[in-house]
């Protein structure tokens, strides 16, 4: 509960919360259940999303053909290689081995759902509601599509949140302490180059796949992008100047636990970025942010 906690006040990303147990009564001495829906990151079907936010906790305005600014990676494995069959003829069995050891990713969310955005909501989702409350909307939709059926309670993904610091005070968009946003003058803590600052960043999507070499399968993925919305996000890493996320991970079939890289790049227009790997909670609230969440913290 006291990480929990301190996630709430300061929106700290606790990697620790992976390895988190919760002790369940059952009759049994010693009998425990871990909290989290993939303790130690050990399953081979992972389950990740990305949300990205403004200093508001809200969306404003999807970036250009980007949709809404919210994405899955979720897969269920086909491991043939863990249940090998064979015939009595030599010839078919070379055959059946070469294919049986290969695996196979069923995508639970198409990249056509990961492109839903407001201004399509016709086709998928609420027409009645403004970009902020359409994210809130596809986070829930993504959820519904990576569900894993697990006790206590269901659990959907890892949440990857990217944020920018900028905020546009002129602009009486964001509450100040609280109050009804109003414009005031610009604040050195509150970077802004000018209109149009607080933007969603490009967000891109290496779904995951599987890589063989010398009888090992490993499986990569990403999403990464950039908050400089008429730049090359192929380089954006390297250019000067220019901002850029990415966050991509790997593991070996059958094997440890998923290895996440992060990178985080700021820009004079973008000086102030976030970004966090974080295991939130399957319903309710999170961390301070104002709309229903999904997650993988199954008891809280």
């Amino acid at each position: 509960m006291l990480l929990l906690l301190l996630q709430e006040l300061f929106g700290i990303a606790l990697l620790s919360i992976v390895l988190l147990e919760y002790v369940v009564s059952a009759g049994q001495r010693g009998t425990t259940t871990s909290a989290v829906g993939d303790p130690g990151m050990r399953r081979d079907g992972l389950r990740v999303a990305i949300e990205a936010w403004n200093q508001c906790n809200e969306v404003g305005e999807e970036a250009p053909n980007m949709g809404s600014p919210r994405k899955a990676d979720c897969f269920d494995i086909i491991n043939n290689s863990t249940n090998p069959r064979f015939t009595t003829h030599p010839k078919i069995d070379s055959w059946l081995q070469f294919f049986q050891r290969k695996v196979r990713l069923v995508q639970r969310v198409k990249e056509e759902e990961n492109e839903l955005g407001i201004l399509n909501a016709s086709t998928k989702g609420p027409t009645t509601i403004d970009a902020n409350q359409y994210a809130a909307w596809k986070e829930i939709y993504l959820g519904r599509k990576c569900q894993v059926q697990d006790n206590p309670k269901p659990w959907q993904f890892w949440m990857i949140m990217i944020k920018s610091g900028n905020m546009d005070t002129l602009a009486a968009v964001c509450p100040r302490n609280g109050k009804k946003a109003t414009r005031f003058p610009p604040e050195p803590g509150f970077p802004c180059f000018g209109p149009g600052c607080m933007n969603m960043p490009l967000m891109y999507h290496n779904y995951t796949c599987v890589r063989e070499h010398n009888g090992t399968n490993t499986l990569r993925g990403s999403f990464y992008g950039t908050w400089d919305l008429n730049s090359d996000v192929s380089k954006a890493l390297t250019e000067n100047d220019t901002s850029y996320h990415q966050v991509s991970w790997e593991k070996e079939v059958g094997k440890g636990s998923w290895t996440f890289h992060h990178i985080l790049k700021t820009s004079s227009k973008y000086p102030w970025l976030m970004l966090y790997l974080r295991s939130d909670a399957t319903a309710g609230y999170s961390g301070g942010y104002h709309y229903q969440t999904r997650g993988m913290l199954k008891v809280v």
